[in-house]
């Protein structure tokens, strides 16, 4: 009877665990037997979505902190060197150029250190 009691507690747990799934949004398909299914809905946007704000606010924070500890005028000789060289570096310079949120940023950086 034991055996009997954990196949179906289990099963039951299996149950539970799809209909929480379920619960949580669902497509209706039609398998090759012609038999509809409610088979859960996969969302990834959640796992990718908080690692790509992390990266991007760390850029930016870089991107700030390099500004700040360099005056205007080398920043820019800086970049203008990085747009003279191969593809990459003029991708580089693109990428730190200045724009308001760094430009935010600095501002925030420098009135706290």
């Amino acid at each position: 009877m034991s055996d009997q009691l954990r196949d179906f507690a289990r099963r039951h747990k299996q149950v539970q665990r799809k209909h929480r799934r379920l619960a949580q949004g669902y497509v209706t398909k039609l398998d090759r037997h012609g038999v509809i299914r409610h088979v859960p809905r996969r969302d990834y946007g959640g796992v990718l979505a908080m690692p790509l704000a992390i990266l991007v606010l760390a850029f930016f924070g870089f991107k700030a902190m390099l500004m700040s500890g360099l005056s205007p005028q080398d920043y820019q000789m800086h970049l203008d060197a990085l747009a003279q060289g191969n593809l990459a570096e003029k991708v580089g310079a693109r990428l730190m150029a200045r724009d308001p949120l760094t430009e935010l940023l600095v501002g925030l950086w420098r009135s706290i250190g």
